[in-house]
């Protein structure tokens, strides 16, 4: 395949480089994705490409495909265990970012890992005595680097895991996550000066960083790290196109270039590095991102699909698509809307509380699956009715907005049995408890009673307290546990339709003043 690179520079440093190369020049080419989120037909589509790319190598080249993290999301075993081995036909090499975690935390993790032939680097992972990730330690699956002699030509590779991975894991992942520790930031700084020291004593001289941190923290690290030629990217879905000086194309400590790369989210793009070396310095460098919402599905990945998962079945049809929202708006989702409405059916709740980032896609027009579900709300949380008070009700809704201004994330708790409105102040006010009468009853947002107590289910991720949401993290408070899981929920709720046409819209819960 003839990649149409565009942006090049030639390295022209200011002092000579302390770095010299182990093999001479050589030009390496690099296909990159991160935070597919568990998507299957994106997963196919990325097959397709990956096959494309690694079957027209030019004559000389070397070729490589990273992956930055994420490829699944969700606790549906059969379904991770599907991505794992879609991930042995695609990426040799790749780092974990926190979605890997949702099958049952460590535990569920080291298991999917028993089926994997790639290598999963994770440097700033530290686990404890007796860790569940010791077999995979042991057997060479897991490791903080790796290296692949190409032809003479060393290229090490180094992978990190987000630094705030336990922040974003829900209450039961968390459970079985004891076994970790996270290196912050500034520790896994100097953890990844030290690998690149080892490599380069062991005659590395060509060194990628495949991080699941996010782009500031790779800023961060790029900044502060002498030795490291590529930073392929994940965790922020930021879109990095060409090669821009100051954002995605630096100069290290050491004076040497150094080029990050990230290519969004969902899989609709991959990201192109080609990159010449010249005495083991970036001499030329090409990127692009490109997108492949238009390739062809693979047949490979759809027999491994079936294989796990069996055939699709129909469940329900929707009248007209419906879009899935991005996670920090302040505003109704009429697709979570619909989700509270079924937390409601089945757990009866007088409130229900929802996260917008619940919905990783939209609804489409037309029949509904059974694995489309598995795509839309791929998580399987489990979901619990609480006991709150009003205070409780008015803290979470207020810590909701204030997370979604301040970290990008959480935006306005979606819900059912209850209406409110956002303030100019964004502050919430005329909350109202919606009964199923159709009656109403106003809470004081302004003094609201310690004393007064409502049932509120929730999912086991805002019941671990994310950002802003400390109040939910409450399991002194819990009232039962719902017998169906949250994805489990939406497949049962679209079913209870009966083939009839659904059709979702606003229903003015939510309203945010301008």
């Amino acid at each position: 395949m003839h990649i149409n690179l565009f942006n090049q520079f030639k390295y022209n440093p200011g002092k000579p480089s302390q770095k010299q190369s182990n093999s001479g020049d050589v030009r390496i080419q690099t296909l990159a994705y991160n935070d597919v989120h568990g998507n299957l037909p994106a997963l196919s589509r990325l097959k397709t490409e990956v096959d494309r790319f690694v079957s027209s190598k030019p004559q000389g080249v070397i070729r490589n495909v990273v992956d930055a993290g994420d490829a699944s999301v969700g606790a549906h075993e059969q379904k991770n265990r599907a991505i794992v081995a879609i991930t042995n036909e695609i990426a040799p090499v790749r780092s974990p970012g926190n979605h890997e975690w949702d099958f049952f935390g460590s535990k569920g993790y080291s298991k999917m890992l028993d089926n994997a032939k790639f290598k999963t680097l994770a440097l700033n992972l530290v686990p404890k005595t007796g860790s569940e990730f010791q077999d995979d330690i042991d057997a060479g699956r897991l490791a903080k680097s790796h290296v692949v002699d190409e032809n003479g030509v060393k290229i090490g590779y180094i992978g990190l895991i987000p630094c705030d991975l336990k922040n974003r894991l829900n209450k039961q992942c968390k459970d079985n996550s004891t076994d970790i520790d996270v290196l912050p930031l500034n520790e896994t700084i100097k953890a990844v000066q030290e690998e690149v020291n080892k490599l380069e004593a062991q005659g590395v001289k060509i060194i990628h960083v495949i991080s699941h941190m996010g782009y500031d923290a790779d800023v961060e690290l790029i900044k502060n790290v002498a030795g490291v030629d590529i930073v392929n990217g994940g965790h922020s879905h930021t879109l990095l196109d060409g090669i821009v000086p100051g954002k995605n194309y630096f100069i290290s400590k050491r004076g040497e270039p150094v080029i990050l790369t990230q290519a969004f989210k969902n899989g609709h793009y991959v990201g192109y590095l080609d990159v010449e070396y010249k005495n083991g310095i970036i001499d030329k460098a090409k990127y692009e991102v490109k997108n492949i919402d238009n390739n062809p599905q693979s047949l490979v990945v759809k027999m491994i699909e079936n294989m796990y998962l069996g055939a699709p079945k129909v469940i329900g049809t929707m009248a007209h698509s419906v879009k899935a929202l991005p996670e920090y708006v302040l505003e109704e989702s009429p697709l979570n809307s619909f989700l509270c409405d079924g937390y409601k059916k089945y757990t009866g709740a007088q409130i229900v509380f929802n996260n917008l980032g619940t919905m990783r896609y939209s609804m489409p027009e037309g029949q509904i699956t059974d694995r489309q579900v598995m795509d839309i709300l791929p998580y399987y949380n489990d979901v619990f009715t609480y006991k709150l008070s009003e205070k409780d009700i008015i803290t979470a809704l207020n810590g909701a907005i204030e997370a979604a201004g301040k970290y990008n994330r959480t935006g306005a708790l979606q819900v059912s049995g209850l209406r409110y409105t956002i303030g100019k102040d964004n502050k919430v006010k005329d909350v109202f408890l919606v009964n199923d009468d159709g009656t109403e009853e106003k809470l004081n947002s302004d003094n609201p009673s310690s004393d007064k107590f409502y049932t509120v289910a929730y999912n086991s991720f805002l019941g671990g307290g994310t950002e802003g949401l400390a109040v939910l993290n409450a399991p002194e408070k819990i009232v039962s546990k719902c017998d169906r899981t949250e994805t489990d929920i939406f497949r049962d709720y679209i079913a209870s339709f009966n083939n009839q046409p659904i059709s979702i819209e606003k229903t003015g819960r939510i309203i945010k003043e301008s």
